[in-house]
């Protein structure tokens, strides 16, 4: 019920408003307002990395672009069957679910593929549009949002890297004024992720190479370092379960009581070459869409398990509505969407209940917005006027709070899919839309605490593993292909994956105490100077990653031989390497 933090929004906002009022009003002014409304589909495109790098964003608004083109196209095509379209919506819900997490699209995520899909059926099988002009139209709005988007940068095409680099300065300013110790974590945590983000923005900005930057980066760097090195020999205490590889600090002192620590954590030096073997895989993988799928698309992940509970939950959600309604149902795609975008975006189960539970309260309000509107029965100008707010307002709030946000996106939605024609009898189509919500929220919820309860279990143990195989060949001393996963990126996932089980309430599990352990003790290994000791360790890791480690599907007990075995190991290597 509160207005969070958030970043400034209203260049955000000022892009998408004139996204939408170009594709608007300039139809409207060769005599065919009904075009203008058809490339509002496309106008979403401009929602996605509003703040990129150059680079990054043409590639994430054109690829965005492309997937609205090709949902409203399967919308459009498949408006003749109510059959077809619901098999291919849950298809098409699923894939894009999976598909923007394994790469990392961010907000908003899938949820407006879903949605153009579903508007171009309801367009289509509803209101007679021809199949063929909902997806040519979706590309004109598409083009549009993406040249706004990339005309914000000709001014100064360097912007975001420049303000993620004083960002990133800033951060470790505000780190090298604090001590070493429990209040300095939060700071040093914000200045390994500030300089993580600028080293990406500027990977993935100009082609070329600004100096004043790469010297104000480098400055950044030595700062951090410098203070990094202030910090004392940590062990992980026993109640903090949640470890961040990039935060020397994250422990207690060594003075405190450690009986009940796995592991050691390295001294700064050694944390200082972890976090440059950490820059240097993930510039590594900048840009690379194959290795970006590699790694975002392991086998079990996040993404898989967020995928078929996008597809329970939205095949469920079509099964109940059509029992409840009856089997013609141009409406569908609003249930489809909405259990959808419960899920969507993965994360805790608690974060995505709130998620849930905002966007049904919004809706509701939104609806009673809608119903007022069409007493007003905006058209013509007003009613582009009208959009144009709408979005604008959308983006200054979706960050600040997200049930007001979908206040105003519901009417939007709602004035986009009946092509701006205002409904003869508004109470039936409002009634309609708030059964398709409640439907979908409550089966999304239902879905999200009874399927796949234990995926992230699996996930991190199959993380797990992969950092295991990658920790025997790093000993070893194999050489490293450019396609396999490197020890720092399995390492990352690793605790990502730990850090999603742990905010779910399993901090305490066999796994989540497992990976913790590989996890301490694979950066000590990676941030080593020690290598003969490393060497000396290779066989013992070779046969742990060999280890018929448990899968997670079912509760596991602590004293497991697999679990014992890899966290004593995990021990030995904290005391032998420095």
């Amino acid at each position: 019920m509160t207005l969070a933090p958030s970043p400034p929004r209203l260049r955000n906002a000022i892009k998408a408003g004139l996204t939408v009022l170009l594709c608007l009003s300039v139809p409207t002014l060769l005599g065919r307002p009904d075009l203008g409304l058809l490339t509002v589909t496309g106008t979403f495109a401009v929602l996605y990395a509003p703040a990129a790098p150059l680079r990054r964003r043409a590639v994430t608004v054109a690829g965005i672009g492309l997937g609205l083109i090709g949902a409203t196209a399967l919308g459009a095509f498949t408006a003749g069957s109510v059959a077809f379209f619901a098999v291919s919506a849950i298809l098409l819900a699923m894939v894009t679910a999976g598909l923007c997490l394994a790469l990392r699209v961010g907000p908003p995520g899938s949820y407006f593929l879903v949605l153009c899909a579903g508007i171009a059926y309801l367009l289509v099988g509803e209101h007679g549009t021809a199949p063929w002009l909902v997806p040519a139209m979706t590309a004109v709005g598409a083009t549009v949002a993406w040249a706004v988007t990339m005309a914000e940068l000709i001014p100064d095409p360097r912007r975001p890297e420049r303000l993620a680099v004083k960002a990133a300065a800033d951060a470790v300013t505000a780190y090298a004024a604090s001590e070493p110790g429990p209040d300095g974590r939060p700071l040093h945590r914000a200045a390994a992720h500030a300089l993580a983000s600028a080293e990406e923005a500027v990977a993935e900005g100009m082609w070329t190479a600004d100096r004043s930057l790469a010297a104000a980066l480098e400055g950044a760097h030595r700062e951090y370092a410098e203070r990094s090195a202030r910090a004392k020999l940590h062990v992980v205490p026993g109640e903090e379960l949640g470890w961040d590889p990039r935060n020397p600090d994250a422990g207690r002192w060594i003075e405190d009581d450690a009986g009940h620590a796995d592991v050691e954590m390295p001294t700064a030096e050694a944390a200082g070459r972890v976090e440059n073997a950490l820059s240097d895989d993930e510039l590594r993988s900048t840009g690379s869409l194959r290795r970006r799928l590699a790694d975002g698309l392991r086998w079990p992940g996040e993404p898989w398990s967020v995928a078929l509970s996008v597809g329970v939950a939205t095949a469920i959600s079509i099964l109940v509505l059509l029992a409840i309604s009856g089997p013609d149902q141009p409406h569908l795609y609003w249930v489809v969407a909405f259990s959808a975008l419960v899920l969507h975006q993965g994360g805790p189960r608690v974060a995505r209940t709130h998620r849930a539970l905002h966007r049904l309260t919004g809706t509701v309000l939104g609806l009673g917005l809608f119903l007022l509107l069409t007493l007003v029965h905006p058209s013509g100008w007003w009613l582009i006027v009208l959009i144009v707010t709408l979005q604008f307002a959308i983006e200054l709030l979706v960050t600040r709070n997200y049930g007001l946000a979908v206040t105003l996106i519901t009417p939007l939605a709602l004035l986009v899919a009946t092509g701006g024609q205002m409904p003869e009898d508004p109470l039936a189509l409002t009634g309609e839309r708030l059964l398709d919500t409640v439907i979908g929220v409550v089966v999304a919820i239902v879905v999200l605490w009874t399927l796949g309860r234990r995926a992230p279990h699996r996930a991190v143990r199959g993380d797990t593993r992969r950092a295991l195989a990658e920790l025997a060949e790093f000993a070893r001393g194999d050489a490293q292909t450019p396609t396999e996963p490197t020890p720092a990126s399995a390492l990352r996932d690793l605790n990502t994956s730990t850090t999603l089980l742990i905010a779910d309430g399993h901090g305490d599990s066999a796994e989540a105490r497992t990976a913790e352990a590989v996890t301490y003790a694979g950066y000590l290994m990676l941030g080593t100077l020690d290598r003969q000791t490393v060497r000396m360790s290779a066989p013992r890791w070779v046969a742990l990653a060999s280890a018929e480690l448990p899968s997670g599907v079912r509760s596991v007990g602590a004293e497991h031989p697999a679990d014992v075995a890899i966290r004593h190991e995990c021990r030995r290597a904290g005391a032998a390497i420095d």
